[in-house]
């Protein structure tokens, strides 16, 4: 039972005095119903979330003689892999207290296999080739030849390193029980312990950024992240001052044997780089579907995160493992974590790419619903941002079709994410004073947003049918951020479950899933199919002598009605001309006989039959296919149309005495 049921708990029997029960994770207490023994959760292997299904706790000692613990209702599904004892030797070193339970997860965990390309030659990793390709899987380089990236000698030692930077320039090191960083290293301590025999704690160093230091001086990142680095294309040259830049080009991480860093996603999702320059490392990788993002953000949430072993609760995590020479670059989004088998230095560096765009919003969004501490974000995001759209809304306003051609699909869903996402900063309530310090002029850069808005939706819209781009506006709008793009595959799941995958290559032609196909075709029949539009008969000039007369009347209807031919039409129950003359065929005769009048109420009839009075329809169709579809239906629509006019002219009769009366009055006032 829990803690909250009985009296408070006084000690855990597994525990010694020097255990760091401060943590969270020694929070949960469970006694026993047989004993009335305490002990905490994270010494017995239960969860806190276990523990509250919990009927009756018994400790091992009691369920040797009364059986295993019962629970309520069905019993929680555990995972069949084994569980370590406390070893209290580890535990008064600072080591987990379930003797190193990340070893254990570890090694007894089932990774699916190394399914991710790998390279001999790094010469085929350029801009170009990273943006056709069919997946965002991570990938390997063997060799480093090729990448044009320049590293120290695999032979460096942490103390060369520290001599090179300053033995007293502060270092961030983490420590590995906790997950929590450590205050008050240099560069010369962190040596003296890196190359010791005695350590007590296991600890790391991931995050010393080097590119502004002597060591760093020897190291140039490979040529393919210079031509992808958004700060680097974006940011003006005249603005890159320090401390007002982001610092995240080059990194060097030292981990002893058996460091271990949990699983994250790196800050706004960027790439990331990996180059071993001696030792060995092993990664965990999880893909950054919409589940496993969803997954993650609530794993980061919850209180049991130190006790949970995030890669059981997802269907694919993959085991790949590098030794020195190896570089492994991982694209945006991509959840991992990382195990340290032997000592290890390794120079990595991160950065961002247009057609990751969308992901890093995302995680950006993401790490703001999380609380992540700002000094372990992206720095200067937001004013990155808003360089990237004031400089993308001038070059696309000048921006030939073929160069927008040029871009693929999900660049130009990222800079559509991005304007979408500056707007909502300057507009809603996240735009406090940090950000609208970091975006300057409101006005003008709300102004760039909309610009990029349109320009880019015209362009997005373009390459789909409507259907899909009113389904994938509204996605984009409202944080459709991450996917999982595998070769072979449809290109991820955006509309009805699946989305076209298409090529990120211009001009190459698209490959769709049967659903999309079904929707193409549907709209293709739409567009063919004869339209029936309310209006006056439209015909070619080849048409008899009505159309003749139709498009005659049609121009006469641009001139005004002078009075003279007003009181003509209403004087003889005709149409009037309103160029001012009556028809030749139009009577003028006061005459009451019948044969000028019917003479007169034919050719009103057959003007009404040339020009149409909202009764009639006209096909109108541009296919070739249906143009004698489209006369047969002209030729029916003008019999009714005569037929109709047939039906007026009976009835003019009846008022003419009463069009007289009106033409006299007229005459007078005139």
């Amino acid at each position: 039972m829990s803690s909250s049921e009985t009296d408070e708990p006084q000690e855990c029997p597994l525990c010694r005095d020097d255990a760091p029960i401060e943590l969270p994770a020694y929070e949960t207490w469970l006694q026993c119903d047989m004993c009335e023994e305490w002990y905490h959760g994270i010494c017995v292997g239960i969860s806190a979330s276990e523990c509250e299904c919990i009927d009756k706790y018994h400790c091992r000692k009691c369920a040797e003689t009364h059986g295993p613990s019962s629970y309520k209702g069905p019993a929680l599904r555990r995972s069949g892999r084994g569980h370590a004892d406390v070893d209290y030797n580890k535990l008064n070193e600072g080591q987990p207290a379930t003797f190193n339970q990340y070893l254990l997860r570890l090694e007894s965990g089932e990774f699916a296999e190394d399914e991710f390309e790998h390279l001999s030659d790094g010469s085929v990793v350029t801009a170009e080739w990273i943006r056709s390709r069919d997946t965002n899987d991570p990938f390997v380089v063997d060799s480093a030849t090729g990448l044009g990236m320049e590293m120290p000698d695999p032979s460096v030692t942490v103390k060369d390193i520290a001599a090179a930077i300053g033995k007293d320039t502060a270092v961030s090191v983490m420590d590995v029980l906790t997950q929590d960083e450590l205050s008050g290293w240099t560069m010369g301590a962190w040596a003296d312990y890196f190359h010791s025999t005695n350590r007590r704690r296991v600890l790391n160093v991931i995050s010393m950024e080097v590119s502004d230091t002597a060591f760093g001086a020897k190291i140039r990142r490979p040529r393919v992240v210079d031509e992808l680095d958004l700060v680097e294309k974006y940011w003006p040259e005249a603005k890159r001052k320090p401390n007002k830049f982001p610092r995240v080009k080059t990194y060097c991480l030292m981990s002893v044997q058996n460091a271990y860093t949990d699983f994250h996603v790196d800050f706004s999702a960027t790439w990331v780089y990996y180059h071993v320059l001696s030792g060995e490392k092993v990664f965990y990788l999880v893909p950054p579907t919409p589940s496993n993002m969803r997954k993650y953000e609530a794993w980061s949430k919850s209180p049991e995160q130190a006790v949970t072993f995030f890669a059981e609760s997802v269907r694919h995590c993959f085991e790949v493992r590098l030794v020195a020479g190896h570089t492994l670059f991982i694209p945006a989004g991509w959840i991992h974590a990382v195990f340290t088998p032997v000592d290890t230095i390794v120079i990595g560096g991160n950065f961002m790419a247009m057609q990751s765009l969308n992901a890093h919003i995302g995680t950006y969004k993401l790490e703001a619903r999380t609380k992540v501490p700002v000094r372990y974000r992206f720095p200067f995001f937001i004013k990155l941002c808003r360089y990237m759209t004031e400089l993308l809304a001038k070059r696309w306003a000048k921006l030939a079709a073929r160069d927008k051609a040029k871009w693929t699909l999900d660049e130009l869903e990222g800079a559509f994410v991005l304007a979408t996402f500056l707007e909502s900063k300057l507009i809603g309530d996240d735009c406090d004073a940090d950000i609208a310090k970091a975006v300057g002029d409101k006005a003008s850069l709300r102004k760039h947003a909309h610009t990029l808005i349109e320009l880019v939706g015209v362009e997005l819209a373009s390459r789909m049918v409507p259907e899909e781009w009113l389904n994938r506006e509204s996605q984009l709008r409202e944080g459709s951020h991450f996917r999982w793009v595998r070769p072979g595959m449809t290109h991820g799941s955006q509309l009805l479950a699946t989305r076209p995958r298409r090529s990120r290559t211009a001009g190459a032609p698209n490959s769709a899933d049967k659903t999309i196909t079904k929707i193409r075709e549907k709209a293709a029949k739409k567009s063919s199919r004869p339209k029936l539009v309310r209006g006056r008969p439209r015909s070619n000039t080849s048409d008899d002598t009505s159309s003749t007369k139709t498009a005659a009347h049609d121009a006469d209807l641009d001139e005004p009605m002078t009075a003279q031919a007003m009181i003509a039409a209403l004087g003889t129950g005709t149409r009037a001309n309103r160029g001012g003359s009556s028809d030749s065929n139009t009577s003028d005769d006061d005459d009451d006989g019948d044969g000028s009048d019917a003479s007169g109420d034919e050719e009103d009839g057959s003007d009404c039959s040339s020009s149409s009075d909202g009764e009639n329809f006209v096909v109108s169709d541009s296919d070739d296919g249906h143009r004698k579809a489209k006369r047969r239906k002209s030729i029916q629509v003008k019999s009714v149309s005569l037929q109709n006019g047939a039906r007026r002219a009976q009835n003019v009769g009846q008022f003419k005495g009463a069009r007289r009366r009106i033409a006299e009055q007229i005459k007078l006032k005139l």
